[in-house]
């Protein structure tokens, strides 16, 4: 493992030239980067050649059509690790395409240098319903973004629940943000057990907040997550855990977050995170261009 090198991991469904630019802020000699493009999306790698002179950059092969809320989502990010994994990186961080580090590197480096044996997730409290997202068996699971495939998916699941048959009785699910940093060790764990996390949740509904979060907290990495209040003192600034911001009190839905403007800019420069969600070009690349221009570095 070399404990100076990083690997980003990326989830890519849109918006290529900001992408571009959010590769462009990545570029580091320490740094690879590992792209999945969903294969839905109307454009490939072609459009995100040549943005990196300092890192390497593998785009993961076959893209997987991902959907909302499915199963697909998972065996995204276990493809994006597999391929990773090899590289023996310090640490693997997952980001999506409308994301933006909000740190320059050598800030992001030298903190991870110093919290090295440190699993960066952020949990969250299961709601009371939840769980029955689990531990029902979901007819289409790749269905939930879809009116009609919900809808049988709801019906099915009311059925299941009247009879009480169950899947999945003995899992202590968890629950905690997609996004994560998390160690060389750790990833190879979560590779390790592949074949219980498909056999687990590939008819689940939503769980792309839950199978890592199940999977480390009943594991030895559980004792290796990071507390936040050892690097923000007096926190009362929410998504801290995974170094992550995202607001979530203006967004439109739970389904999306707050889209961030140039109004934002002093919000954003004040946070202790190292990165934050959402950015949109079509809705205001000024703020892009913002940070593309405050953390540029020098060849």
């Amino acid at each position: 493992m070399d404990a100076a090198r990083h690997a980003y991991l990326l989830l890519v469904h849109t918006c290529p030239g900001q992408v571009r630019k959010l590769l462009g802020l990545l570029d580091d000699p320490r740094n690879d980067i590992f792209v999945h493009i969903d294969r839905k999306a109307p454009f490939g790698p072609d459009a995100l050649e040549g943005c990196c002179r300092h890192s390497r950059v593998v785009f993961i092969r076959p893209r997987i059509s991902v959907h909302w809320g499915g199963v697909s989502i998972m065996r995204v990010e276990l493809a994006l690790l597999k391929a990773a994994v090899p590289g023996g990186y310090a640490f693997y961080h997952l980001l999506s395409g409308q994301d933006l580090p909000i740190k320059d590197q050598d800030t992001i480096h030298g903190f991870f240098a110093q919290h090295p044996d440190r699993e960066f997730l952020n949990y969250w409290q299961l709601k009371p319903t939840t769980p029955s997202r689990f531990r029902y068996y979901t007819l289409f699971p790749e269905g939930t973004g879809f009116f009609l495939t919900n809808l049988l998916n709801n019906a099915f699941k009311g059925i299941l629940m009247a009879l009480d048959i169950r899947i999945n009785r003995d899992v202590d699910f968890r629950f905690a943000a997609q996004w994560f940093s998390i160690t060389h060790d750790c990833a190879e764990y979560v590779l390790s057990r592949e074949a219980w996390l498909e056999k687990v949740f590939r008819h689940t509904n939503t769980p792309d907040e839950v199978f890592l979060a199940t999977l480390i907290w009943d594991s030895p990495f559980r004792e290796r997550l990071f507390d936040p209040l050892e690097h923000v003192q007096n926190q009362d600034i929410y998504n801290t855990a995974n170094l992550r911001f995202i607001d979530w009190t203006r967004g439109k839905s739970i389904r999306h977050p707050w889209t961030f403007t140039l109004d934002d800019k002093d919000l954003l420069l004040g946070l202790p995170h190292f990165w934050a969600r959402k950015f949109d070009e079509r809705v205001d690349t000024r703020i892009i261009d913002f940070f593309c221009d405050a953390l540029k570095t020098k060849d």
